[in-house]
């Protein structure tokens, strides 16, 4: 049975690893890890809020808004922390919140009026 998908804006504070080697700036190195999940399509925003070097990566807290697809489900927020959750790096997914209508979508209903 196929399930249905939508795409939803969701801002989340993450706790994850990120490697000592990556590429850029510590924002950089969080995008990298969040674009890790498969559900997310796009980073919008990263807001690093803690910072703690461990020997081979840094521990980091950060506020992430990103649009990605979850299950058509009407708890869109518990989709979300699911999603990512299940990303590689990602250690904690707390405060999520979604917002269905500021998700770009492609497949825009044309009005008439």
């Amino acid at each position: 049975m196929a399930t249905a998908s939508q795409t939803v804006r969701v801002t989340a504070d993450l706790t994850m690893q990120v490697p000592r080697n990556a590429t850029g700036d510590l924002a950089q190195g969080v995008t990298n890890v969040v674009r890790g999940v498969d559900a997310v399509a796009r980073v919008d925003e990263v807001d690093v809020t803690n910072l703690q070097p461990r020997l081979n990566d840094l521990r980091v807290d950060a506020t992430v808004a990103v649009e990605m697809t979850v299950e058509d489900a009407p708890d869109a927020e518990r989709a979300g922390t699911t999603a990512l959750s299940d990303g590689f790096g990602i250690e904690t997914v707390e405060n999520v919140e979604s917002d269905r209508a500021a998700a770009d979508s492609p497949e825009r209903v044309q009005e008439y009026g």
